[in-house]
């Protein structure tokens, strides 16, 4: 057969294979719920499926179609098994689909398997072969991105071909677009065209453009994380976990830098980055990285110290410690000298072959996130912490069997110790028909009192008894949790200025300014309204900026050092900085 025969020959079949795909996927998705009733067994149908056909398209080209079906039944058929194992830590299906982590599980670990079995059916014992899973990695990125787009593409010449010849009357397109089954199946039928076209142009779309745009990045990030740990001292690592989440950011700048340094070290020593200036850039981020992986394993623990675990946070912990594991594995690398860009290699391919286990395991007993969470909570409830420190809720709805169970334990140990609040708020937990209804309750059972709690500014400032009462419950509660909290001279972390901010009006302004940790004060406009505080909205500076107010401000308006002073309104002078509420 000629080459071009053999080309023809190759898209017909991978686009009938794409059809097939779609047909299936549509069978899956539209007609397979109502031919099965047992709610697991469909979950696990739809699984094999889903899983097969995905793995399927990503072999096929470079494999031929009978061992690429074998291959990807040889990661369905496992996969789907143990994320049904996985689903019977909860009652019914709906309970398991609530939370994302068996599904992340499942796809972090396909993701990183799929290259495995490419490069163990290309050659004997490929998947051992690092250049042969480098290349076959980034050529299944590549392809298919460039598949999904031509798809996409495809797409779009359809419909503006349909609206082209509805000018003329005819509708045909349409028409078959209207079949339920014909977008699948057009949508499979070019994909598999595009997958074909793509290898074929194996020579010209490579993804040795996409990996040198990386390495031109690394010397870019290590600039930033230079600069990060030398700043990190002045400001101080309160300042730092006192903000948003700092595990989330930290992990994905480590995980960007790991992408980086694999793209710059290649396949081998040959297709490295050979240029001395890019090599030390190389060995120094893959040094330097540890200090923002140990951060985010860090920031993740201080959650679970000051909270527990939950199934959220046992991923996190896994996730983070996996990324510190990556970044002294580099650093180690480096540190040894010699050869260091082969040890990096093998580490990217022992740890890669952890994280499908890691992944695996998630979904089996070993690793039961909504066990250990559950475990973590009902050892904080018997050492004491106060109720509303416990994810009581989550254990009543979210996290299964086991959180069940462990909720049944909390009750009784808060029976046999005489826990009346601990006994209502479980029996609130278990009533409620979702967090923010369980939320409502429990601050509405003790609402703070906050009349003479919070300092009034000017001097001789007063609020009428019971001014706070028209604030929500929660922020009541946020208000008090800020007062307890400390700032030098022995100042709570709250005060409120009152003031006549709208001349022109008889109605009295109020700035709020409640102290949340690190350098971080959260401010807040009233007005009094009828004897009571009504929030309005939001702070503003004199010419329409809004202000970033620290400890210092603060104590400087405790300390009384600042005027109320008309700027062509009243607002509050602070000496640099001058600030009024805004509706």
């Amino acid at each position: 057969m000629s080459q071009e025969m053999q080309s023809v020959a190759t898209r017909l079949s991978l686009a009938a294979i794409g059809a097939l795909s779609g047909l299936a996927v549509w069978g899956m998705a539209e007609v397979l719920p109502d031919l099965v009733d047992n709610t697991r067994a469909l979950v696990f149908l739809l699984t094999l499926g889903f899983v097969f056909f995905g793995v399927l398209l990503a072999l096929i080209g470079p494999e031929r179609p009978v061992p690429a079906s074998l291959g990807a039944a040889g990661l369905a058929v496992p996969s789907a098994a143990l994320f049904l194992w996985a689903s019977y830590r909860f009652e019914n299906m709906d309970a398991f689909f609530d939370h994302s982590e068996g599904l992340l599980a499942l796809g972090a670990g396909l993701f990183i398997a799929v290259p495995f079995v490419a490069a163990g059916m290309a050659t004997q014992g490929g998947w051992r072969d690092y250049a042969r899973l480098f290349d076959t990695s980034w050529n299944i990125v590549v392809r298919y991105a460039a598949a999904w787009l031509f798809a996409g593409v495809a797409w779009g010449v359809a419909m503006a071909s349909d609206a082209l010849l509805g000018l003329v009357g005819v509708h045909v397109i349409e028409t078959l677009i209207e079949i339920e089954v014909v977008p699948y199946i057009f949508t499979g039928l070019v994909l598999g065209l595009g997958l074909a076209i793509v290898h074929e142009l194996s020579d010209y779309i490579s993804p040795f453009l996409l990996i040198q745009l990386f390495r031109v990045l690394v010397p870019v990030v290590l600039v930033v994380v230079v600069v990060f740990i030398v700043a990190l001292p002045l400001r101080g690592l309160g300042d730092l976990f006192g903000q948003f989440s700092v595990a989330t950011m930290m992990a994905g700048v480590a995980i960007a830098s790991i992408t980086l340094i694999t793209t710059a070290i290649g396949r081998d020593d040959e297709m490295s980055a050979q240029g001395a200036g890019m090599l030390f850039a190389t060995q120094a981020l893959s040094i330097l990285i540890t200090v923002p992986a140990a951060l985010a394993l860090y920031a993740v623990w201080l959650r679970v110290d000051q909270y527990g675990l939950t199934p959220q946070r046992v991923a996190a912990m896994l996730g983070a410690f996996v990324v510190l594991s990556y970044a002294l594995a580099f650093a180690v690398s480096v540190a040894m000298r010699g050869d260091w860009r082969g040890r990096i290699r093998a580490v990217n391919r022992y740890k890669a072959m952890a994280v499908v286990t890691l992944a695996a395991l998630w979904m089996t007993p070993v690793i039961n996130a909504e066990r250990m969470s559950t475990a973590s909570q009902v050892a904080r409830a018997e050492a004491g912490l106060p109720p509303e420190e416990l994810a009581l809720w989550e254990m009543a709805h979210d996290w299964g069997k086991p959180g069940r169970r462990g909720l049944d334990r909390v009750a009784g140990f808060a029976e046999a110790s005489g826990n009346t609040e601990l006994a209502a708020r479980i029996d609130s937990a278990r009533t409620a028909a979702n967090s923010w209804e369980f939320s409502q309750t429990v601050q509405a059972e003790d609402v703070p009192m906050l009349d003479g709690t919070v300092p009034l500014r000017p001097a001789g400032a007063v609020l009428p008894e019971g001014a706070f009462g028209r604030l929500s419950a929660f922020e009541q509660r946020s208000i008090d949790a800020a007062c307890k909290r400390s700032l030098l001279g022995g100042f709570p972390g709250c005060v409120l200025v009152i003031a006549g901010f709208e001349p022109l009006t008889p109605v009295q302004g109020v700035i709020g300014l409640y102290y949340q940790g690190g350098d971080i004060v959260q401010v807040t406009a009233y007005e009094l309204h009828e004897g009571a505080l009504m929030r309005i909205g939001r702070v503003i500076t004199a010419d329409g900026l809004s202000p970033r107010l620290g400890r210092a401000e603060m104590m400087q308006i405790l300390e009384g050092d600042f005027q109320i002073i008309p700027v062509p309104r009243n607002v509050l002078d602070l000496g640099e900085m001058q600030i009024f509420p805004r509706n």
